[in-house]
Formats: structure tokens, sequence, C-alpha cells
């Protein structure tokens, strides 16, 4: 279901995807140079399909998330415990494999940020996906601004509250129990 980037073959595999896919919507890139916990996507047939990148949030104004919306000035945020706080980004699906993968990518989400108990992650959302995890998956969801227009498309800043559906899985039909562990996370 998915497979943690440890080495670089495997980093290249995953910059690969979410490369092609931001080229594919006509995104800016944008490489990311501090400790983050990154994963590929398998598919049912053993393919590598999809990406995700989990971040430390930082308050701090100058982190990129910041610069585009300021969630730093977001009481929520500044009173919580950052450790139950992270930063989603580099999400992608190859356009000929998305649809039951998604369900895959979600339920990674989940079991990373209840492994590590994470309550809030700020997220800088496509309009279509936002209105999927909305409206069909019924993820937690905040959205803290009106879309904003970034590397090539309007996002639209939100808090997912993930700890909603991690203590409520009998909610989520959506959710698929892997067999995988999240281990040696970067994130401590």
């Amino acid at each position: 279901m998915y497979m943690k980037v440890d080495s670089f073959a495997l980093l290249n595999e995953f910059n690969q995807i979410w490369m092609e896919c931001w080229l594919e919507k006509g995104y800016g890139f944008e490489m990311s140079e501090i400790p983050a916990d990154r994963f590929l996507i398998i598919d049912a047939k053993d393919q590598k399909v999809g990406t995700i990148e989990f971040k430390p949030y930082s308050l701090d104004p100058a982190n990129n998330i910041n610069s585009v919306f300021p969630f730093y000035e977001l009481e929520k945020l500044k009173t919580l415990n950052l450790d139950h706080a992270i930063e989603i980004d580099k999400v992608a699906i190859l356009k000929q494999h998305r649809g039951k993968n998604l369900e895959r990518l979600l339920s990674l989400f989940v079991e990373y940020s209840e492994s590590r108990q994470i309550t809030h992650c700020v997220v800088l959302l496509e309009r279509l996906f936002y209105k999927a995890l909305k409206n069909v998956y019924k993820i937690p969801l905040e959205t803290v601004s009106e879309k904003i227009y970034y590397k090539g498309d309007y996002v639209i800043p939100s808090i997912l509250y993930p700890q909603g559906i991690y203590e409520n899985k009998d909610s989520f039909s959506w959710l698929i129990q892997t067999k995988n562990t999240i281990r040696n996370p970067i994130l401590n």
C-alpha cells in the first residue's frame, strides 16, 4: 500500500512522480530541504503510483507555507503543542492511477497521523481535491482563507483534523487497514 522513502533511489522515484503530476497541472516546482517523512503510494499491482510528504510545521513566518498564507497568525496554531501538527506537501497520484488509490493515500495519512498523535495538518489544497476531501471522503477540515493563486493554480489554505478520523474509524468506510507499520519516522 505504501513504502517509506529511505534511499536515494526511492527519493528519485518520489520526485519523478510528484514532478510529473505538477507538470500535468502546470504547477511550479518547489524542492524541500527540511527533514520530512516521504512515502510512495503502491497500488494493488505493486506499482508506485503516488506520493505524500509530511513535514514538521513551524510558526516561523519564513516557513514556506506561512509565506503563502500566514497560518502562524491563527490562534489555534499559536497555542497548539506543535508536536501534534504537521505540514502536508507533495500529494500526488499519477493521472492514470487516480480513483481507488486516493483511498490508499488517505489511509496512509490517517495511519501516519495516528502513529504520531497528530491533531492538526496545515495544507494548501487544490480546489477539486479539496471538494473530494470535504464532500466525498468527509475529512474533518477547516478552510482558513479564500482561495489563493500559488505556483500555477488556486489553492485553498486549510487545516485537516485527522484525530476525528482515527478516533472514529468505523465512520469512514473508505479507510483501508494496512499491513504496513510506520517505522523510523524522521519527525519524532
